[in-house]
């Protein structure tokens, strides 16, 4: 099932108002109910400063006849753990293809979102890749730029006379990938002392707000290994559903432990790296700021690319959600989720609608939150 968080318009943007964007803008959201805002903040950052905010208004019904640009962003398929803990007794255990790589059902789940794109989209796209229409960036982590190719290999099927060898139905796509230490949009590793010092504070913040030593002794205890913040625990959870997904019994300790007060901790971990305006300016602000200057290509140009895919995590769905102001709530999202921005050209203006759906699979179904 799809929500549509929000659909929102806007006229031609003068000059002026491009010009006054480029200090920090931040119009206030009234967040009540996710996806239910009467005021939406579209952020665009430059780089340490700027914000762009538009103000949205009520829902406008589109037919296809007026989508001119489409912008996906997806969490990864289904993964082995990235670490485990010294009691873990699934220590040694042998997982598929390594730590923290993409699993076979995660390749499937990522191959049938493809086809959805391709069902949903498909005739705005075209049928065949072309690097003039679509463009697929990705995370550095290896399972990212798989599953982008698991999702490619499902939106691109090659005709029979397109393929290269008899009964392979594949063609390679392009992804590209930026290294960790210079990502300053999907997973924000760039070095920035600014954002070191804010995720430092909001640490502290968190500590002052709430008390869980005697629950981190607890678990440093069970597991073996020291448990101090909420993102040991986010790493923990994390290692603990990828063993229950993959029907491993899990120790009698975790019947205590791992449950909704757990996961509600990892959300929190992730939330938490943008927590005050500062981290969302440039933790969510810079892909904002991308698909914006991607959307103002209808403008600019006389043909633009008609789709966008970035191969990304939970944090930067994390991160994009609350930097718009769409979510003041705690969530993780699902393997394969995924944020999709629409452009309708509509009477010689823009109008835009956003939409979530939080496991991969996709359906026709549209609901709003």
């Amino acid at each position: 099932m799809i929500s549509v968080l929000s659909r929102w318009e806007y006229e031609d943007l003068e000059e002026t108002r491009m010009d006054r964007a480029k200090g920090f803008l931040a119009d206030n959201c009234r967040k009540g109910k996710r996806g239910i805002c009467v005021t939406v903040v579209v952020l665009g950052i430059f780089i340490g400063c700027a914000l762009l905010g538009y103000t949205a208004f009520a829902s406008t019904s589109h037919r296809n006849a007026t989508l001119a640009q489409v912008t996906i962003i997806f969490r990864h398929g289904y993964r082995t753990p990235t670490e485990t803990y010294p009691n873990d007794p699934y220590l040694h255990y042998k997982w598929p293809d390594g730590w923290g790589a993409l699993t076979k059902k995660g390749m499937l789940q990522m191959y049938n979102l493809g086809k959805w794109i391709r069902d949903v989209y498909g005739w705005l796209i075209g049928k065949s890749y072309n690097s003039s229409t679509s463009h697929v960036q990705s995370s550095y982590a290896d399972r990212c730029i798989m599953s982008a190719q698991a999702l490619l290999a499902g939106l691109f099927p090659p005709d029979p006379e397109e393929t290269f060898l008899p009964g392979l139905p594949w063609l390679p796509v392009p992804v590209h990938s930026t290294p960790r230490e210079l990502d300053k949009t999907i997973v924000v590793k760039a070095p920035c002392p600014r954002l070191d010092e804010a995720l430092k504070e909001a640490y502290q913040n968190d500590t002052k707000q709430t008390d869980l030593q005697s629950y981190y002794a607890e678990l440093s205890n069970y597991t073996g290994k020291k448990i101090s913040d909420i993102t040991d625990v986010e790493f923990l959870y994390n290692t603990l559903e990828i063993e229950d997904l993959n029907k491993l019994t899990l120790p009698e300790w975790t019947q205590k432990f791992y449950n909704d007060k757990m996961k509600e901790i990892a959300a929190r971990s992730l939330a938490i790296f943008t927590s005050n305006t500062l981290q969302q300016r440039l933790r969510g602000g810079p892909l904002l700021k991308e698909i914006l200057e991607h959307m103002m290509e209808t403008r600019t140009k006389d043909n633009w690319r008609k789709l966008y895919l970035y191969s990304a995590h939970d944090i930067t769905l994390v991160n994009v959600l609350r930097t718009m102001g769409f979510t003041n709530e705690l969530f993780k999202p699902d393997y394969g989720a995924a944020l999709i921005f629409e452009l309708h050209l509509v009477n010689g203006g823009q109008s835009h609608e956003v939409k979530y759906t939080d496991n991969g699979t996709a359906s026709n179904e549209y609901s709003r939150m």
